[in-house]
């Protein structure tokens, strides 16, 4: 398949796909746009169709660096340059309220990310399971997407994205969790204006923590494991599943799980996703941002929240009517 990673760069250390280079401390602005090898900028080409003399209402986008074709796009399409997207952090920066810890190139350069920590923040959910939160910056160079800006939070114990970071996005756009900059002239003046983000992503994340905890809370049983892997991989006897037995050991001994609860169950989903899914690892960075990972990602956070509300103390096998699961024994 193609190269989906191109170049990136992780602090203190790897992400689970062991791509990127490794730094020790937090770049600078400066720093990070060149450890993530995207230092260049993209030219805006007019095309002029054979035998005209006049350009036509589309252009192609080309990197600098190599005269790479990174898409075609129309007319009045504003390309958001990598330095940039960069810079719209160092307000955020100079206050010190994040941190850049990972930024990179896939497809090429087609789409670029910037994924900044926010400081002094982060949740303890059991014992040694730290949750912190981040914002994360993603473009496209092609012309296939806007640009955004929104909040995901990451279990620090195996650095799993524990909420569909893109997938979502339109949803939380509606209730503020995220912002769409479209590729106009206005793009800048945008980027202006939404420093308020933070306040809006501490606030999130706050909620998110004790979604955590209620999940933390709630035992399960072999059935409602069972109805809970069955909603999230839409089958009626997830026992058949070729990923069943990969999530009954996640849900056992995955990393910081103990077997026990509706957190293990959520978390052996995400680990399965972001380290087991793919045999390859680029693809699987690909599926876990932009694409049917992230769904299942969603999907799991939904069933979860679907199952907590569905418990009474007089019935435990609600969740599991309602989701027309297989009471099949996992042990």
């Amino acid at each position: 398949m193609a190269h989906e990673f191109e170049s990136g760069f992780f602090v203190a250390q790897a992400a689970w796909h062991r791509l990127g280079t490794v730094l020790q401390n937090p770049p600078t602005v400066e720093d990070a746009i060149v450890k993530a090898g995207l230092d260049w900028r993209v030219l805006e080409e007019p095309i002029i169709e054979t035998g005209e003399e006049t350009p036509t209402l589309r252009k192609h986008l080309i990197r600098d660096r190599d005269r790479q074709l990174l898409g075609t796009v129309v007319h009045n399409y504003v390309p958001l340059q990598n330095e940039d997207a960069f810079h719209w952090f160092d307000p955020l920066l100079h206050k010190g309220c994040v941190k850049l810890e990972a930024a990179g190139s896939l497809q090429r350069g087609q789409r670029v990310w910037i994924l900044a920590r926010i400081c002094n923040l982060q949740a303890e959910v059991r014992y040694d399971d730290l949750v912190c939160p981040y914002l994360l910056l993603h473009n496209s160079h092609n012309g296939s997407t806007a640009a955004w800006i929104q909040f995901t939070p990451i279990r620090v114990v195996c650095m799993n994205t524990l909420a569909g970071a893109t997938v979502n996005r339109f949803g939380d756009l509606g209730q503020k969790k995220a912002i769409c900059i479209p590729h106009t002239l206005t793009l800048h003046e945008q980027l202006a204006r939404i420093q308020t983000l933070v306040d809006l992503t501490k606030r999130e994340f706050q909620f998110s923590v004790e979604e955590y905890l209620s999940m933390e809370n709630q035992e399960l049983t072999d059935e409602l494991l069972t109805a809970y892997l069955g909603s999230v991989l839409g089958v009626r006897n997830p026992a058949r599943h070729p990923a069943w037995e990969q999530l009954l050991a996640n849900f056992e001994s995955g990393r910081g799980n103990q077997g026990k609860t509706l957190w293990d169950a959520y978390n052996a989903v995400t680990e399965w996703l972001e380290h087991q899914r793919e045999t390859c690892v680029e693809a699987r960075l690909i599926s876990n941002w932009f694409g049917a990972g992230a769904t299942l990602r969603i999907k799991a956070h939904t069933a979860a929240i679907a199952l907590l509300k569905h418990q009474t103390p007089t019935s435990s096998l609600t969740f599991a009517a309602v989701a027309g699961a297989s009471s099949t024994p996992l042990r």
